[in-house]
């Protein structure tokens, strides 16, 4: 799934200083075959232009892949331009890639500028210093943006980590405390092995499991630090990232843990709940108690009185899980074909 993410397969992208080293190697390895019946200043002519041709060209090789490589940021899902604003900023990537690409034009005056004066040069010994003042020229203008080639590799690198995920597919995003059994579920609804990944602003798993209804597919999504804990305890990029959530979610499954195993009151579960209510206003919002089984009975009738109409599971056993799918689905309006939608084997959980 990680080729859905359209940063995830950006080619490498090089320095400025590794790009003049890879220029120059690749330019003086250029080996021009010419006959011995040409006068020397001719062969040192021949030979001193197509090295400096080579040497422009995979300069400018190497730039167009830094900004031409790049998806158009003005054409990713405003999930993905959400999150690329908060961990790189679209405005300075958009300059660092504007000012890269302007580099070529400069490049390919200031070589045709020395191969004229190459032609006409009558000494070999001034042919050479030519194209090395070319050579030069060029290697200072990649320096001058050196930085903007710098944030280019370091918006790769951060954003070819974002999990692979399908903005255009119905989504069902978890949330709840940590320990409440979000990823349990999610392993026990996915009809393969979940994808396990990571957002750069977390160490933490963020597990993608996959259903399928006929030949469609449904995401379901946990996203542990970013939904597990209230907004005061969440920095700016944690509170982006519930943003960008927002243009995936087509339905939220909050998940109570009564039993108060996970470590976390219901007092606490119950006000992070509202929070999610109050950041996710338009989407359906089911709530859930986990683990009813090992729940005291007088703590779940307690539950049941705080919120009530909660639909009840065991997600390590798959109990209620399916009717609990059902209803989602039902909710994104997915149409589903005869029989069964959603495989609801047991698989392994945390």
């Amino acid at each position: 799934m990680r080729t859905l993410n359209p940063f995830a397969n950006l080619p490498t992208i090089m320095r400025a200083e590794e790009i003049i080293e890879y220029a120059h190697t690749r330019s003086k390895k250029l080996s021009m075959k010419s006959s011995r019946m040409i006068p020397k200043l001719e062969r040192v002519r021949i030979r001193e232009i197509a090295r400096l041709q080579e040497f422009t060209r995979q300069v400018k090789t190497k730039l167009k892949e830094a900004v031409e490589e790049f998806p158009s940021l003005d054409h990713v899902h405003p999930f993905y331009h959400e999150l690329a604003q908060t961990l790189i900023g679209i405005d300075r990537l958009k300059q660092a890639l504007g000012a890269v690409y302007n580099c070529i034009g400069p490049i390919d005056s200031i070589t045709q500028k020395h191969i004229e004066a190459m032609k006409l040069s009558e000494d070999y010994r001034q042919i050479k210093r030519s194209r090395s003042a070319a050579k030069g020229r060029i290697a200072s203008l990649l320096r001058s943006t050196a930085e903007n080639l710098d944030l280019i590799i370091e918006a790769k690198t951060t954003l070819s980590k974002l999990p692979g995920i399908s903005p255009d597919t119905p989504t069902i995003v978890c949330a709840g405390f940590p320990n409440v059994g979000k990823s349990t579920f999610v392993r026990a609804v996915s009809t393969a092995n979940p994808e396990i990944a990571y957002y750069p602003f977390t160490t933490k798993e963020v597990i993608v499991g996959h259903l399928f209804v006929g030949d469609r597919r449904v995401q379901v999504i946990d996203t542990p630090g970013i939904l597990d804990r209230p907004m005061s305890k969440r920095n700016d990029i944690e509170r982006a990232a519930i943003a960008a959530l927002k243009y995936l979610a087509h339905v939220i499954i909050f998940m109570f843990d009564p039993s108060e195993a996970c470590g976390w009151s219901m007092d606490e579960q119950i006000r992070l709940y509202k929070e999610v209510q109050r950041m996710f206003p338009l989407n359906p919002l089911f709530p859930v108690f986990n683990k009813v089984d090992i729940t005291p009975p007088e703590r779940l009738e307690a539950a049941r009185k705080q919120i009530r109409g909660a639909i009840e599971i065991v997600a390590v056993e798959g109990e209620g899980v399916k009717d609990l799918i059902h209803l989602a689905l039902d909710e994104i309006d997915f149409e589903e074909p005869d029989g069964e939608p959603v495989s609801t084997q047991s698989s392994d959980h945390v």
